[in-house]
């Protein structure tokens, strides 16, 4: 009788890929956790800041009142508005030179990108000049610069 060599059942060739697979698991993790290799130095690891000031609209928004009064300290009373996409129409510029005449008032186009910071700053800028405009030529003023209403169309007496 000749002795036949088994074949092996594919169970057992399913479990001895698996315990193949999971020891080389397991080497590859002790290499990467270079203490156990009997290596001991520590991987460079990379450090970096971040100023959190640069994004923040809050702060943005303080630094624009700030500025508002340095410049109303300084004599100046202007506006910060976005540069429209078109260039301005003649009434607009009517208007404009205006405002320059009868309160002071200019306005100052910002070229920069529209960004939620940029317009905190102008918010905030805004927002400490037209309480000085107020301050200065009244309520009646800052709604005719708000609003766009002449007091000659409207028939109210000049003052």
């Amino acid at each position: 009788m000749r002795w036949r060599r088994p074949r092996p059942r594919p169970i057992q060739v399913v479990a001895l890929a698996g315990s193949v697979l999971a020891a080389g698991t397991v080497l590859m993790m002790f290499n990467r956790m270079s203490g156990f290799m009997g290596r001991t130095r520590a991987e460079p690891q990379l450090i970096a800041t971040v100023d959190l000031r640069l994004g923040n609209t809050l702060l943005a928004a303080d630094r624009g009142e700030a500025q508002a009064r340095a410049d109303i300290e300084a004599g100046l009373l202007q506006l910060q508005t976005f540069a429209p996409a078109e260039p301005q129409t003649r009434a607009e510029a009517a208007k404009t030179r205006q405002w320059k005449q009868r309160f002071g008032v200019t306005r100052l186009h910002k070229t920069e990108a529209r960004t939620p910071v940029a317009e905190a700053y102008a918010d905030g800028y805004n927002r400490v000049m037209l309480a000085e405009i107020e301050r200065r030529h009244g309520r009646s003023a800052l709604d005719e610069l708000l609003h766009g209403q002449d007091r000659a169309t409207t028939g109210e007496p000049r003052s």
